[in-house]
């Protein structure tokens, strides 16, 4: 993650901010919703000045995210995404020719980092037939009680619910 931020020029993108409350604003902003084929940058709301538009912070703090086809286009992501480890733990869930759909890496940045309220996926993305969409979280930094760790309903892999 460390080169494509590197080589992200805030300059030639938008400043999209993104946080899982504001499901409205993302139906209609097409920087997010034109995302699937490209990389895209969203920042904490709190590092985007509301008056200029300028980030308060350095760039590497002010990223939220970065997606949805990193999978695709990178290709370190793409090697992880498609490794064996990988394809055997989506098997055990019991699904049936399973295909990517989006991929992101999710910044948690220190001070300024939003909160990530409860959510269903599906919210965000939308399948034709129920129970078909799972979503797989990865940790690349230590996940505890006091740092905000993820947090599931066990068994929600088998069906839908609402939070």
């Amino acid at each position: 993650m460390d080169s494509i931020v590197a080589e992200f020029d805030p300059e030639k993108h938008p400043r999209t901010t993104f946080n899982t409350s504001d499901e409205e604003k993302h139906v209609s902003d097409c920087y997010f919703l034109e995302s699937v084929d490209k990389i895209r940058f969203s920042y904490e709301a709190a590092a985007v000045d509301e008056q200029s538009g300028r980030l308060k912070v350095p760039k590497e703090m002010a990223l939220n995210k970065v997606g949805h086809a990193l999978h695709w286009l990178d290709p370190n992501f793409r090697k992880f995404t498609f490794h064996e480890r990988i394809k055997r733990i989506v098997s055990l869930t019991g699904a049936i020719e399973p295909r990517v759909m989006q991929s992101m890496y999710i910044f948690k940045q220190p001070y300024i980092g939003g909160a990530t309220n409860e959510h269903v996926d599906s919210t965000f993305l939308h399948t034709e037939h129920p129970n078909t969409l799972l979503g797989i979280w990865i940790a690349l930094d230590p996940a505890r009680l006091d740092n905000g760790c993820l947090w599931f309903i066990p068994g929600s892999h088998k069906g839908t619910r609402d939070v």
